[in-house]
């Protein structure tokens, strides 16, 4: 009785910690206590789980390593890509990562780890007849049929604050996707890390004080009642011009190698949502993007976005005007996935009528959480039905538009399937939703992206280091021959 009870004051203690844990390494730590003491650790080590074929994995892993150190090389790459396709989709289910918070079964990561060796030699290897230019475009090949990830940061007004410590920490533990998607205020955090170096990011990470915070203005009644918004969009468009860059989407992926995406969605009925990017919109202005992409209806009034095509500034598409991205392409999947070859998704959600609904289901397993997701499903998808309906009756002028913008907000994906990031339910923020935030209120909110993150990135890890690896040998291929001097990897 008394060890149980001890026990169960530690847990109690090291559970605390957690809650209060100020870094990635502290909270680390104490999972992994907290995984030993509840025996998730013994489940980690454990061959037996009947979530993974394991014994069946482990003989994959041993033939790789024989062939690998018998030095073969053409039945090397071909069970290379047989076996990599052959279990990749088996390390996809959420399950694995709800039993431990320091990662999952010891297996995922000896697979994983035996894949890069085998890469990692193939690459280095010299063979008559195989150059590197053969090399490359089988890696690429490879690559694409396995996807990249990318990074898809939702609206949420000053709630949408809480990204901000998502990308820090996927920036600090060396995971942050070259591809970033936003809508709202979502676009200004993709569009600021997307139009930033990783050294310009260190530097602004390092001194949190350099990033300005004072975006919002409320106007006065009398303008209220004249523009029919109620903020301030040139303090906006002003407040802008002081965290990004006077860059074009092109340019912006020639400063930082990263992707930017950025959401809007139309306010002629005819147009069609736009996922704007260096492929869809190359000459765009990113800073005229975000600001419609953060023009929410009634808000703040509709944009015309710009461009600067042979050094002169002029409309893209000229009078189209264009609003929050938010209504009808929050999180972009489909198009991220056509455009750019995306096919895992790290979502991270702070939309304030979205995170609610979103908090009521759980992702641990079991019934109640089980009943909780599918009626929290159902009545999204009956509510999307009704306003479709009512869309497609309603006599033409304001109500069918006000039921066609219900319709598009509901008939929405809001949540990545296992790589979810999501903002804590707390009413107490909902106050200032349209407010600028104190340095203080900055911390918190970087805090709570934190973290809500952190125990995410064992999963985000694994799930994204084969797409990492690729890049990376991509990479050093494409440099080794521009340079044929340069020392080969492994020499």
């Amino acid at each position: 009785m008394v060890t149980r009870l001890a026990a169960t004051v530690r847990l109690r203690k090291l559970q605390r910690e957690l809650d209060q844990a100020t870094s990635y390494a502290a909270w680390l730590a104490v999972a992994t206590e907290l995984d030993t003491l509840t025996g998730a650790a013994d489940w980690r080590a454990n061959d037996g789980s009947e979530l993974l074929p394991v014994m069946e994995i482990r003989r994959s892993i041993a033939t790789l390593r024989r062939m690998r150190e018998a030095g073969e090389t053409w039945p090397l790459t071909k069970k290379f890509q047989e076996l990599l396709f052959r279990h990749q989709g088996e390390f996809t289910h959420p399950e694995l990562y709800q039993v431990a918070r320091s990662g999952t079964l010891h297996v995922v990561t000896d697979f994983l780890d035996e894949i890069e060796a085998c890469l990692h030699y193939l690459i280095a290897l010299e063979v008559d007849d195989v150059g590197d230019d053969y090399k490359l475009a089988q890696l690429k090949r490879v690559g694409r049929v396995y996807g990249r990830p990318a990074l898809l940061l939702s609206g949420g007004a000053l709630l949408g604050l809480y990204h901000f410590g998502v990308i820090k920490t996927l920036f600090e533990q060396d995971l942050l996707p070259r591809t970033i998607s936003g809508s709202s205020m979502g676009s200004i955090m993709a569009a600021w890390t997307c139009c930033h170096t990783d050294d310009e990011l260190r530097t602004l990470f390092g001194d949190l004080s350099l990033i300005n915070t004072d975006a919002l203005q409320r106007l006065p009644m009398r303008e209220i009642l004249k523009q029919r918004t109620v903020m301030d969009q040139p303090k906006l468009l002003k407040f802008l011009g002081t965290v990004l860059p006077d860059m074009t989407f092109d340019e912006s992926l020639r400063h930082s190698r990263r992707i930017v995406n950025i959401t809007v969605s139309p306010l002629n009925k005819v147009q069609t949502p736009r996922l704007l990017n260096y492929l869809s919109a190359p000459e765009a202005l990113v800073r005229h993007a975000v600001l419609a992409s953060c023009a929410v209806p009634l808000v703040f009034k509709p944009v015309q976005l710009m461009a600067r095509q042979r050094g002169e500034v002029r409309p893209w598409m000229e009078n189209e005007l264009w609003v929050d991205g938010s209504v009808s392409g929050d999180l972009p999947f489909t198009q991220l996935t056509q455009m750019l070859n995306i096919s895992h998704y790290i979502t991270s959600q702070a939309n304030p009528h979205i995170v609610p609904f979103l908090s009521l289901q759980p992702e641990r397993g079991g019934v109640v959480p089980a009943m909780a997701r599918m009626g929290g499903n159902l009545v999204r998808k009956g509510s999307a039905e009704v306003f479709d309906v009512a869309r497609r009756h309603a006599p033409r002028g304001l109500l069918r538009d006000v039921f066609a913008t219900a319709h598009a907000v509901s008939d929405q994906v809001y949540a990545g399937t296992d790589m979810h990031i999501q903002l804590p339910f707390r009413p107490a923020l909902y106050a200032k939703v349209l407010s600028n935030p104190s340095y203080k209120e900055f911390q918190a909110y970087i805090r709570l992206g934190e973290r809500a993150t952190w125990p995410k990135l064992a999963m985000i890890r694994d799930r994204t280091r084969l797409s990492r690896l690729f890049g990376t040998y991509i990479g050093i291929l494409m440099r080794r021959m521009a340079a044929p001097s340069a020392p080969r990897p492994g020499a």
